[in-house]
């Protein structure tokens, strides 16, 4: 949902006053065209004595002070080395209400805000101490909370980082943190979508995984050529199988008894088997598409090898331009 391009609903009486009783001309350069003033309606900063504070005429503010991330007594702002860099553009954006009407005097008293995480529109806080995930309500996630550490959050609607030369996220440049605290671990990189760590899992790492692809085909081939060379056998097997003729002593001796020739009756072998042949046709029918089958998968693997697991693939996963650790 986009803002109204002008909205002075939430003006002061004072305000909408002024702007009514202004002449014409006044008023038009009060509107923000070609870029004058323009008038809108801005919430009431409730500053602390010892902040810094330099404000824009259009809900814009620089912040120079300690940790403070909702009420005047709220975060580290009562410890040292809590310096802190509040920079938000449109304080409480979608409820902004300079005034509020007095039911008891019947007059409109002014409203003052604190930061409100939340509702600030876009907001980059620079913190010496700060409790980063906690104050912006964002989940551990495997990394866990920091807490009274030195941060940097930015946050808005659409958030954007753009390198003209590319762009790093880089975790553990330095042996310490900022309170000299040794760092043992490698602290990890989280991408956490819609703040849920649930199923947070680790990125895959293109390098290792094309090798194991390519090992998972190089074993895929040399099984398909153990089961073809398996086929071959099998159908030598089965052909010598049904063409195989054993002596028959009962043909022999019917070939004697006739003829005093044992070779008499087809030469005194056994015949072949119906059965056997029938069977041995089938399996020959059915080898011959494996063998085929084979050939086909071979050719496959080649080109899922070409495909998948080499850099210049056209399915190849790896990204050419992001880079992971």
């Amino acid at each position: 949902m986009l803002k109204k391009a002008y909205d002075i609903s939430a003006l002061t009486p004072t305000q909408r006053k002024n702007m009514d009783s202004s002449p014409l001309q006044i008023s038009l350069n009060r509107r923000g065209t070609q870029g004058d003033n323009l008038i809108e309606p801005i919430p009431n900063y409730h500053g602390r004595i010892s902040d810094s504070i330099y404000e824009g005429s259009n809900n814009t503010s620089i912040v120079l002070g300690r940790d403070r991330p909702g009420e005047v007594g709220s975060g580290y702002g009562n410890e040292t080395g809590a310096g802190t860099i509040d920079i938000v553009v449109g304080r409480v954006s979608n409820d902004i209400q300079p005034s509020r009407f007095n039911k008891q005097s019947t007059k409109k008293d002014s409203l003052f805000v604190d930061p409100n995480l939340a509702k600030d529109a876009s907001r980059i806080y620079i913190s010496q101490k700060t409790d980063a995930d906690a104050n912006f309500a964002l989940k551990p996630g495997g990394t866990g909370s920091s807490k009274g550490k030195a941060a940097i959050v930015i946050k808005s609607d659409a958030v954007r980082i753009i390198g003209r030369e590319g762009v790093k996220i880089v975790s553990r440049v330095d042996s310490k943190n900022s309170h000299g605290g040794k760092i043992i671990t490698i602290p990890p990189i989280e991408l956490i979508a819609n703040n849920n760590p649930k199923n947070l899992s680790p990125l895959t790492r293109q390098n290792p995984l094309d090798k194991a692809l390519k090992d998972i085909i190089k074993r895929v081939d040399e099984l398909n050529s153990y089961v073809d060379n398996f086929i071959t056998a099998q159908m030598l097997f089965n052909g010598s199988t049904m063409e195989h003729e054993h002596p028959s002593p009962a043909l022999m001796g019917l070939g004697s008894a006739a003829a005093f020739d044992p070779f008499l009756i087809n030469d005194g072998k056994t015949p072949f088997s119906p059965s056997l042949c029938i069977a041995g046709m089938k399996s020959f029918g059915s080898h011959s598409i494996a063998k085929k089958d084979g050939i086909v998968t071979k050719l496959q693997l080649a080109l899922s090898d070409i495909n998948s697991a080499e850099s210049f693939g056209v399915n190849h996963a790896g990204s050419n331009n992001v880079k992971a650790t």
